[in-house]
C-alpha cells in the first residue's frame, strides 16, 4: 500500500530515524491493537509467500510473529530470524502512543554469510584442540571478531583479557585500556560494565551455555562526537565471554535515555540488585509463567489448527451431525480462548510494574455465568450440586471478558472442590448501595479465619484436598486476586468451618 508520511505516529518516525541502519529491502507492517493489518510498505513478496489484505490477521498472514504482538518489550530486536530457506533477517517490534503494532522486517542473508566461516573455524578449532585447562588462546576463534568490529574479552578469576586486536573504531575514542600484567582493567576504560558485570554474574556463575546484552551507553570519541557501545556476556563451554561492538550513532540530538546513561549509574545498580532479589522471591512465578509460555502454546496453537481444518471441512461437515459440528465449534472457541489467556498470563509480572494492559469492554453478566457454569457442568453432575445464577436488572460490567470469566470460573471451581454432594452453588450478580458486587456463595466445608486471612497470597504449592480428594494446583485464587486488582475491584471472603464460603468482589460505582 501506499501513503503519506501522516501513516506514520510520532514515535515510529523517531524510530526509523535513529534505530533503523539503512538496509535495502526493509519491510515495515503496520497491525492496530488486535494485530489485524492496517498497512505494509517495501517488498513484502521478498520475505513472505502469502500476499497482505487489510483487515486480515497478522498471524493468519505469517506464523513468524504468533505470540510476539504485543512486544512484552518495545521495543524488541530479534536478529537471524530465518523466514524462508534462503533469507535471515532482524526484526524490530514495537508498539506506539496509539497502542498500534509496527513490525520492521531487514535483510540479514548477508551478515549471516560473513558470520558463517568463523563459526565454521571455531567448530574445526575445537574438534582438533586438546585439553587445555579452559584458558584462552590468543589466536582463538573470537580473537578475529575484530574484523567485524568486535571487542573481545574473556572473564577469568583475574580480569579480563584481551582476544586478538582492538578493533579500529577504539583507537578514535579517548579512552585507553589499562593493564594490570596480562589482565585489562576493564571497569576503568567503560565504567559502565561495572553494572553490568553484577546484571552477569549469575550467568557466568551457571553451567549452561547462555548469553545476556547490556543496555547502550555512550563514549566520547577523537573528533569530538560520541560513539554509542553495546556489550554481550557469553557463557561457552564452561568459558566466560564479553564483547563490545558500536552501534553506528554519533548525533548531538538530546535522547535523554542515552544521554543519561552514565548519570544514572548508581540508580541502574540499585536497580539491577532489586531486580535480582525480585526474581529470587518470585521464582516460583517466573517458572510457572515459562511453562505456560513454551509448553502450552504450541499444543494449543496444534489443537486450533486442527480444529480449523476440521470446521472448515464441508465434507466431514455434511457426515456430522448438528451437535456434533457445535461440540467441535466449542472446542475451537474454548481453544481460542485459552490461548488468549495464556497470552495474558505470559505477561503476567507487568502488573507489579504497571505495564500489564488488559482490554477493557462492557461485559453481561448473563454471558459471564454461561461460560462459567458451562466449564464446571462436568463437575457440578459428578456431585448433583445445585447452581443456580441470578442476575439483577441493568447489571453490566467494565472489563476485560477472558480475564473476568477466568476469576468467576476459578471462585466456583474451587466452591464446587470443597462442596459435598447435593450441596448448592449460588452466583449473584446484584446491585449494593450504589455499587455492584459479584458474589459466589456454597454450602461447602468452609474455613477457618487462619485460612482465609492467607487464602489470595499469590501462588502457593500447599494445597487442601476437596471433598473427592481433588488437587489443586495451588494457583487458583492467586491469580483471581491478580485479576480482581488489575480491574480495579476488591474481593472479600466471608468463611466459618462448617457453615459455607462466600467469596464478594466489589465493583465501585464509576465502572
Amino acid at each position: 500500500m501506499h501513503e503519506g508520511l501522516h501513516a506514520f505516529s510520532p514515535s515510529v518516525v523517531r524510530y526509523i530515524l535513529h534505530e533503523i541502519p539503512p538496509y535495502l529491502g526493509l519491510v515495515i507492517l503496520h497491525t492496530n491493537a488486535e494485530g489485524e493489518l492496517v498497512n505494509w510498505f517495501g517488498p513484502v513478496e521478498n520475505y513472505f509467500h502469502k500476499e497482505p489484505v487489510q483487515g486480515m490477521d497478522i498471524d493468519d498472514f505469517t506464523g513468524i510473529f504468533v505470540g510476539m504482538l504485543p512486544p512484552l518489550i518495545s521495543p524488541m530486536v530479534i536478529p537471524h530470524v530465518k523466514v524462508n530457506d534462503h533469507v535471515y533477517t532482524e526484526l524490530h517490534l514495537m508498539s506506539d502512543e496509539n497502542d498500534d503494532n509496527w513490525i520492521f522486517v531487514l535483510d540479514q542473508t548477508r551478515q549471516v554469510e560473513l558470520i558463517h566461516p568463523i563459526l565454521q573455524y571455531y567448530n574445526e578449532e575445537k574438534l582438533n584442540r586438546s585439553a587445555d585447562g579452559y584458558q584462552s588462546s590468543a589466536k582463538g576463534t573470537l580473537s578475529a571478531l575484530y574484523l567485524l568490529d568486535y571487542m573481545s574479552f574473556e572473564k577469568t578469576h583475574d580480569g579480563y583479557r584481551l582476544l586478538g586486536l582492538t578493533p579500529e573504531w577504539f583507537s578514535n575514542i579517548k579512552a585507553k585500556l589499562k593493564f594490570r600484567e596480562n589482565t585489562v582493567e576493564l571497569h576503568e576504560t567503560f565504567p559502565y560494565l561495572d553494572v553490568f558485570h553484577f546484571e552477569v554474574e549469575e550467568l557466568w556463575n551457571s553451567e549452561p551455555d547462555g548469553k545476556m546484552v547490556s543496555g547502550i551507553w555512550e563514549e566520547d570519541n577523537k573528533r569530538g562526537g560520541k560513539i554509542y557501545l553495546q556489550a554481550l556476556a557469553l557463557r561457552h563451554e564452561k568459558r566466560n565471554y564479553l564483547l563490545i561492538k558500536p552501534l553506528n550513532k554519533e548525533s548531538d540530538l538530546n535522547d535523554g535515555f542515552l544521554q543519561k546513561a552514565r548519570e544514572q549509574k548508581l540508580t541502574l545498580d540499585q536497580l539491577a540488585i532489586t531486580e535480582k532479589k525480585l526474581k529470587q522471591l518470585l521464582g516460583f512465578k517466573d517458572q510457572f509463567v515459562s511453562i505456560i509460555s513454551h509448553d502450552l502454546r504450541s499444543p494449543i496453537g496444534a489443537v486450533i489448527g486442527l480444529t480449523d481444518l476440521l470446521v472448515s471441512d464441508h465434507q466431514l461437515k455434511d457426515k456430522l451431525s448438528p451437535s456434533q459440528f457445535e461440540l467441535l465449534a466449542d472446542i475451537r472457541n474454548e481453544m481460542l480462548r485459552l490461548l488468549d489467556y495464556n497470552d495474558k498470563l505470559f505477561q503476567w509480572s507487568n502488573l507489579e510494574l504497571g505495564n500489564f494492559k488488559i482490554v477493557k469492554t462492557t461485559i453481561a453478566a448473563t454471558g459471564l455465568a454461561a461460560y462459567v457454569e458451562k466449564m464446571q457442568s462436568t463437575k457440578l453432575k459428578q456431585k448433583s450440586i445445585d447452581f443456580s445464577v441470578q442476575v439483577e436488572a441493568g447489571f453490566f460490567i467494565k472489563g476485560d471478558e477472558t480475564l473476568l470469566g477466568q476469576a468467576l470460573n476459578n471462585l466456583v471451581g474451587n466452591s464446587v472442590k470443597f462442596t459435598p454432594e447435593k450441596g448448592k452453588i449460588d452466583l449473584l450478580f446484584r446491585h449494593n448501595d450504589g455499587k455492584q458486587e459479584i458474589v459466589v456463595a456454597d454450602s461447602g466445608i468452609g474455613m477457618d479465619k487462619e485460612t482465609s486471612e492467607r487464602l489470595f497470597t499469590s501462588f502457593t504449592r500447599k494445597t487442601t484436598l476437596g471433598t473427592y480428594g481433588e488437587k489443586g494446583t495451588g494457583l487458583g485464587l492467586g491469580i483471581v486476586k491478580k485479576i480482581i486488582d488489575a480491574h480495579g475491584f476488591t474481593i472479600n471472603v466471608d468463611s466459618q468451618p462448617n457453615q459455607g464460603s462466600r467469596f464478594i468482589i466489589e465493583i465501585p460505582a464509576e465502572n
